[in-house]
């Protein structure tokens, strides 16, 4: 008994700091091992590996759904293959079938507003697993997380009100996520993994190049998992190839109750238009086409004859189709996101720095937390909430922060920086500059100093990104070029005279530290040999880096923004072999 009150307090205590977020490693483990496990929840089944998992037949299923669609994608590219040999790398699908991986449980999330796209219930609750691993490499024990998630959805229930759900989460214990995680309840598995993987050795121009396959799954009335449609997703090749399909998509989107639905954040598309299966596409997020599904199916003049004049999010035809971009899944998690992922787990305290995140959260996450807790407190209270949400990039009502998204057209006017930053062109597309980033007038490291024009193409492959004149790093400073996997370059110096905003990292000395690990060595061994000190942007839970950078952990404790694929764990080369 003292032990379930300890936990009580322990999660408590835990979930009062972190609002409507559960991810402290310790609290979650001990949920795990009390039934809140992946195999438990989805297979009801105490299992702890995924090779004992994929006996299961259900697991089977998903396993060899994502195996088929690597296989295409390898069957269509010579030089893509599952180790650090090939110069395109692929994720190795026997990691979900390895006796020394799992999928753990990183994080709980209270999602109570979007009860607005689950009628008649009170939102849901969403546990993330990360896929891990523990393995013997040459002696030395192995550690470490994987790009892939695997989030499960569960309606939470509808009583007489939502008030009695929302008090529970004062009080959340492990007995309460049981009862909201009934099989009865569960929405869907949706699956964000890396499957694809250039080095910047390969792709100089854009400072590499990675694809996340994007899945949805829900449970059939015979117990299989099925693919199912994904959220506000178009399915951009069969509305183009039908073109009655299309003009009834558009015909719905200009109705006015759907205009301010979109406005509000809350549109919710029919299913018989979205797709089943997408990718995302890194690194420059929204500047890149494939991002933007809906540039590829509706053009700006299709969106010019609305009334903008009463809308809040929407200025005009580029800010509506962008706004529809920004609530399909791709869109979504190409900004201001973690190397296309929102939120990727505390991680645990044996994890050696030069693998650690400093911050768990993308910073559009950071900026959301703060909504949803006040929706949250709004139920607590008995009243009616407010569903609506700002773009997943910033939100507009707020003077732009520190590499916060800004606006550089009469359109995005209101998406301003805050005193002291400067709205600057970073990456944009070459035929469109709308979007900048809020830097410091003063150049300090972390700034960008390579901006660059992206060509957008239909086939993500084929994007090129033209150099612009380089941009001034100040005195002492200098440029981390693109080409050896700083996107957008990065204004850096020696760590001796740090100023304001500034602290003292490690960066790697890029070939050194990959034929390292393509002669199967340690990642801690391969990073200690290969690297140097070096000024770096300083970040914490409050200060976001740069698009397309993380908030890692220094040997100090303190955050440093840093290109995300120098972290092992955000990468799917590099690691030792599954099996």
């Amino acid at each position: 008994m003292k032990n379930i009150l300890f936990l009580i307090s322990l999660f408590s205590s835990y979930f009062s700091q972190a609002q409507l977020l559960i991810e402290d490693p310790v609290s979650l483990r001990s949920m795990e091992v009390q039934g809140v496990s992946f195999s438990e929840v989805l297979f009801a089944t105490k299992l702890t590996n995924n090779k004992d998992l994929f006996a299961q037949t259900e697991y089977k299923t998903l396993v060899t759904d994502l195996e088929t669609d690597l296989k295409a994608l390898q069957a269509a590219d010579v030089n893509l293959g599952p180790s650090m040999k090939y110069s395109h790398r692929l994720f190795d699908v026997r990691w979900l079938q390895s006796s020394s991986a799992r999928f753990e449980l990183v994080g709980i999330v209270n999602r109570m507003d979007r009860a607005i796209f689950n009628p008649g219930t009170c939102g849901e609750l969403r546990l993330i697993y990360r896929l891990s691993y523990e393995k013997n490499q040459n002696g030395v024990l192995i550690n470490s997380r994987l790009p892939m998630t695997a989030n499960a959805v569960f309606k939470l229930p509808l009583k007489d009100s939502c008030k009695e759900i929302a008090s529970q989460w004062t009080q959340i214990n492990t007995t309460t996520i049981l009862e909201w995680t009934k099989k009865s309840q569960l929405k869907s598995l949706e699956l964000n993994l890396q499957s694809v993987r250039w080095p910047s050795t390969v792709r100089g121009d854009m400072g590499g190049h990675a694809e996340y396959f994007m899945r949805v799954y829900h449970v059939a009335n015979n117990g299989k998992w099925i693919p199912a449609p994904l959220e506000n997703t178009p399915d951009v090749d069969a509305l183009n190839t039908n073109s009655q399909l299309k003009q009834e998509l558009l015909s719905w989107l200009l109705r006015p109750e759907q205009i301010q639905a979109l406005d509000k954040g809350v549109l919710n598309i029919p299913e018989k238009f979205l797709a089943r299966k997408v990718s995302s596409f890194a690194l420059h997020g929204m500047n890149r086409l494939a991002n933007r599904p809906f540039d590829s199916v509706f053009k700006k003049e299709d969106f010019q004859n609305i009334d903008y004049s009463k809308l809040t999010h929407i200025y005009g035809a580029s800010s509506f189709r962008r706004r529809l971009n920004d609530m399909s899944c791709a869109g979504c998690h190409q900004g201001r996101t973690i190397a296309g992922f929102h939120f990727l787990g505390t991680d645990h305290a044996k994890t050696v720095f030069a693998n650690s995140i400093f911050s768990s959260q993308s910073p559009h996450m950071i900026d959301e937390i703060p909504r949803r807790r006040k929706y949250w407190s709004a139920l607590l209270e008995g009243k009616t909430a407010d569903p609506s949400r700002p773009f997943s990039e910033r939100d507009p009502l707020k003077p732009g922060a520190l590499n916060a998204h800004c606006g550089l057209s009469s359109e995005y006017k209101a998406w301003t920086c805050a005193a002291g930053l400067k709205c600057t062109a970073v990456v944009a597309p070459e035929k469109n500059v709308e979007i900048g980033e809020c830097l410091p007038e003063t150049p300090i490291a972390g700034n960008p100093c390579e901006p660059g024009l992206i060509s957008q193409t239909r086939n993500a492959h084929k994007d090129g990104l033209k150099p612009l004149a380089k941009t001034t790093c100040g005195s002492g400073m200098f440029c981390e070029t693109t080409r050896v996997g700083f996107p957008g370059g990065m204004c850096s110096g020696g760590c001796a005279d740090l100023k304001p905003g500034e602290t003292c990292g490690a960066i790697a000395v890029l070939v050194g530290f990959n034929n390292c690990l393509a002669k199967s060595r340690p990642f801690s061994q391969c990073l200690a040999e290969n690297t140097r000190p070096g000024a770096l942007q300083a970040c914490d839970n409050q200060t976001a880096c740069r698009a397309d950078y993380i908030c890692m952990k220094t040997s100090s404790g303190k955050g440093a923004c840093i290109p995300p694929y120098f972290l092992f764990q955000l990468r799917v080369d590099g690691h030792p072999s599954p099996i």
